[in-house]
């Protein structure tokens, strides 16, 4: 009995090794085909980093924190008492919400966003104002926020949207004097993503709409710093002088405030919930100045440094730092922003911006 056991087992052995060594080269012939082209670890530098995808977030590069006090440095005593003060400002309309959600940003149709914009009047109608101004040189006025949709398309008027609707968020009852800074950070943003967007379209970037829409929400920060800059004047505090350039405001606000207004931002929408996805994106817009090295995350860097480039340059034209936009030349530009900015933008990239900016169309809807 134990023997013929015993030659039960062998034989069910001999078996199953038959059948193992029979399965093998079927299961290699349908192994994926990129499994076996995957190229050797050894063909690439030790040191190398390759590029990440166009969503990889640029706060993995490595910033000068000697210049720039990153919000997650902040210790909690000064943390929750910036944000006690922000607390101050009344939370914003679910329009704004509804307006950055990700399903309404890739699926709502013309019709769906010019609803939305009418439940907030006073949005809308300084939306009309800004479509029939001069930046945008419709040959006739516009009537309806269908008519400008159809004009403009639907990613500049929600840009507008967005303007708007921080802007009536955090400039309540505050007086004259915020209301005529806030009336220029709106243009400033307004030919930023303008810029942007024809600059993302010239070098054929994906979701050049989306790089212009991250772009407006970046000023959130600029918004909230020039009210809490307000209410330290209206204190006693002396006025902060405006800055030539993003860098020297940005170290400007962070002296007075303890944090530069890129931070503050993203210490706003944190608060109020907004989606992390544009919170990450428009993070790396005002960080990107103040990257220590080149990042190696090329791709999201460049893009970061793109939105800052046009910021940079709205600045200077909205406040008469800039006289002419059809003559600029980025590769020559010595100032302190682009001397920051080249590390992550590509000289190539740069020519090409330099191209599209002297062109007819793009310099006249700036110059506007």
């Amino acid at each position: 009995m134990l023997a013929a056991l015993i030659g039960l087992v062998v034989l069910l052995g001999v078996l199953v090794f038959w059948w193992m060594r029979r399965s093998r080269p079927a299961a290699r012939a349908r192994r994926p085909v990129f499994e076996n082209t995957r190229p050797h670890p050894r063909a690439a530098p030790p040191t190398a980093q390759v590029a990440g995808p166009v969503a990889e977030p640029v706060q993995a590069l490595r910033f000068d924190v000697s210049r720039l006090t990153l919000l997650e440095t902040l210790d909690a005593p000064a943390r929750q008492a910036l944000l006690a003060q922000l607390r101050d400002i009344p939370r914003p309309p679910r329009a704004l919400h509804q307006l950055l959600s990700p399903e309404f940003r890739t699926r709502a149709s013309s019709t769906e966003l010019a609803e939305l914009v009418m439940t907030e009047p006073v949005v809308a109608a300084r939306v009309m104002g800004a479509v029939n101004s001069p930046l945008y040189g419709l040959r006739k006025p516009v009537t309806s926020l269908g008519q400008a949709i159809t004009f403009l398309g639907l990613n500049s008027v929600r840009n507008l949207c967005l303007q708007y609707l921080m802007v009536e968020t955090l400039a309540q009852q505050h007086g004259q004097a915020l209301r005529a800074e806030f009336d220029t950070l709106g243009q400033t943003s307004m030919v930023a993503s303008e810029l942007v967007l024809q600059m993302a379209k010239r070098l054929q970037l994906p979701d050049a709409a989306a790089l212009s829409t991250q772009l407006v929400l970046s000023y959130l920060g600029r918004f909230a710093a020039a009210l809490l800059l307000h209410k330290r004047q209206a204190e006693g505090a002396a006025p902060v002088e405006s800055a030539a350039g993003l860098v020297p405001r940005a170290l400007a606000e962070q002296a007075r405030l303890g944090l530069a207004s890129g931070e503050i931002g993203l210490l706003l929408m944190q608060d109020w919930g907004l989606p992390d996805s544009m919170v990450g994106e428009s993070r790396g817009i005002a960080r990107i100045l103040f990257a220590a090295e080149p990042a190696a995350a090329r791709a999201a860097a460049a893009r970061a440094a793109l939105c800052a480039l046009g910021a940079s340059l709205a600045e200077r034209l909205v406040r008469g730092q800039l006289p002419d936009l059809s003559r600029y030349e980025p590769l020559h530009d010595e100032g302190e922003d682009l001397r920051a900015l080249r590390r992550n933008l590509p000289q190539a990239m740069l020519e090409q911006v330099g191209q599209e900016l002297r062109e007819a169309a793009a310099a006249r809807k700036a110059q506007a």
